[in-house]
């Protein structure tokens, strides 16, 4: 057998089902393991092999060379690999790597601007990586993916809520406000998020949570010039 059959056979014997399972038991990146298994990689470093055959109990040697101790059948005292339960992180590459999963969804990450020509918001990709998001977490917040988009915030302004580079998800179906929620919002020629109250009288209050910031208050005459993009559904960082 050749290192990728070996690898394969260990992972069947040792019935580590997935190659994310053995990234996780591992801590060796899916793409490297996708690569040996596939045989774009026929010389990994040792380092990476000591990792794999310490997963799955088998000697380096054997794992190398067939020379050492091979797999064996799991024993139910022996280690244990990864139950799914314990949301380990996968490491990888690129998104091609991943192994399908149908409930994985894919959210991509824009800019936006207004258009003063036609009054929409315009949206622009402007990475390519998208990222992975699970369809219960849209069930939870009420959410559909095709109505959601990735944002980067700019600034400071929203410290220590959220800084400057954190990354937002927001529902851009969701734009009736709700007093002391978070929006996405293009004001004054500019695209902003900011937390938003109502007041009396029907204005509305933009305030940051940096007090460097003065809060914005937008009278009932003036509101046309708040064009809500989205809710803010959700905030890495």
């Amino acid at each position: 057998m050749n290192l990728a059959e070996r690898l394969d056979f260990a992972m069947k014997a040792r019935r580590v089902e997935s190659q994310s399972a053995l990234s996780r038991a591992s801590g060796v990146p899916q793409p490297t393991i996708n690569r040996i298994l596939k045989g774009t990689t026929t010389k990994p470093d040792t380092d990476t092999l000591q990792k794999l055959a310490d997963a799955l109990e088998v000697s380096l040697a054997w794992l190398v060379d067939e020379t050492g101790d091979g797999p064996h059948a799991p024993k139910s005292s022996g280690k244990r690999l990864l139950p799914k339960d314990k949301g380990n992180v996968v490491v990888w590459d690129n998104p091609a790597d991943l192994e399908p999963d149908e409930e994985r969804i894919w959210i991509d990450r824009f800019d936006y601007h207004f258009s003063a020509g036609n009054g929409l918001i315009q949206w622009e990709v402007r990475e390519k990586k998208a990222l992975p998001f699970n369809a219960a977490f849209f069930k939870a917040k009420g959410a559909r993916p095709q109505d959601c988009k990735l944002l980067i915030l700019r600034g400071d302004s929203m410290e220590p809520w959220a800084e400057d580079k954190n990354m937002i998800m927001i529902d851009v179906t969701s734009t009736r406000i709700l007093d002391g929620e978070r929006y996405a919002i293009y004001f004054e020629d500019e695209p902003l998020v900011k937390q938003i109250f109502k007041e009396v009288g029907g204005s509305l209050r933009l305030h940051s949570y940096n007090q460097k910031y003065p809060d914005k208050l937008v009278a009932p005459d003036k509101l046309e010039f708040v064009h809500i993009v989205g809710r803010v559904i959700y905030r890495s960082g």
